[in-house]
């Protein structure tokens, strides 16, 4: 989703001028009867919500497990996993994932199956991880910043 990126402000020469028209209710009207040299964008509840919006999925990660037994079985080497709200247009940032408290020797093999990992591919609730030339021999966590 592209936000939009060329608001305009409202531009005029000298004051703001408004009408003053009494209502039956005794309340008044101000309608603006400034002469705009140009029409400004508003920019409500909708534009702040999608911004909001996009901003909180930038800052958002998700861990998902790729496991030894889930690749295919033929170069290149497939996995597909499911990631909630994941879109095909969405391009997340992709890196391992390490537990609190993880060893040395998990630390190492977590390390040597992510080396493994050339490409992802983001669809539609799922991502697709590509090894070109070795299949990882254990599972392993990745991270999505921007799910």
């Amino acid at each position: 989703m592209e936000l939009k990126t060329d608001y305009k402000d409202a531009m005029y020469d000298g004051q703001r001028r408004y009408r003053l028209i009494p209502n039956e209710d005794g309340t008044y009207s101000l309608p603006d009867e400034t002469t705009y040299t140009q029409k400004g964008d508003k920019f409500g509840a909708n534009d702040i919500n999608v911004t909001n919006k996009a901003i909180n999925q930038i800052n958002h990660v998700t861990e998902v497990t790729l496991t030894a037994a889930g690749w295919s079985s033929s170069v290149p080497y497939t996995q597909t996993v499911n990631v909630s709200g994941l879109t095909e247009t969405d391009r997340p940032t992709v890196s391992l994932y390490l537990p609190d408290g993880i060893t040395v020797v998990d630390l190492d093999l977590q390390n040597k199956a992510y080396d493994c990992v050339n490409r992802a591919v983001s669809g539609n609730g799922n991502i697709t991880v590509y090894c070109y030339k070795k299949k990882p021999a254990v599972d392993f966590q990745i991270q999505m910043k921007g799910v």
